[in-house]
């Protein structure tokens, strides 16, 4: 066999070789991979403190709870299912469009960095979210609380709109963190 390759030379191995390599196809998807482990690392951490925040209690009035603010537990204890299918969907999403690359059916996709960071950011958008939730709800409780006196009746529809302040701030997040996800792979396989 060597000698039939030193015979014939280069040409005969170039020869039967066919196509090229899209290389924003691998790149997609590698960051399909990494979107699964990433999924995996976050998803304990997610757990550990969704934990914190389902057992929050006011430090100067423990009747200042989680169950204290509109609907907030009930997204709480879902959030650690949805950042899950969340990764393992932006995962299988960029490993789908980097097969479809890589066949050469996207017609000219191409990858940019942009996009890269856009998918990088729905990270953290679900980490600054869990860092600023306990600082959220201190604060909110502090003026729930009132120094002990509560809200002041001077203040109209206020209480209403602190007790559901929690549970915009994380939807927010992970709105955010879904949004920029989606765009960074749709918008980095410009023509998929």
């Amino acid at each position: 066999m060597l000698t039939k390759l030193k015979k014939w030379g280069r040409s005969a191995i170039v020869r039967n070789e066919r196509g090229s390599i899209n290389i924003g196809g691998t790149l997609l998807m590698g960051i399909g991979m990494v979107f699964l482990a990433v999924g995996f690392i976050m998803f304990p951490i997610v757990t550990d403190d969704t934990d914190d925040l389902l057992a929050y209690a006011y430090s100067a009035n423990n009747t200042i709870t989680d169950a204290t603010f509109t609907g907030f537990t009930a997204v709480v204890g879902i959030t650690p299912l949805l950042v899950l299918l969340g990764f393992l969907s932006g995962a299988v999403f960029a490993m789908y469009l980097g097969v479809k690359i890589t066949k050469g059916a996207a017609g000219g996709t191409q990858l940019d960095l942009g996009s890269i960071m856009l998918m990088g950011l729905s990270v953290v958008f679900i980490a600054v979210a869990l860092i600023i939730l306990p600082v959220a709800l201190d604060g909110i409780s502090s003026v729930i609380h009132g120094g002990g006196t509560g809200i002041s009746s001077s203040y109209t529809g206020l209480s209403p709109v602190l007790l559901v302040t929690p549970l915009l701030i994380l939807i927010s997040f992970l709105g955010g963190a879904v949004v920029s996800g989606f765009f960074g792979i749709k918008m980095g396989t410009k023509g998929a």
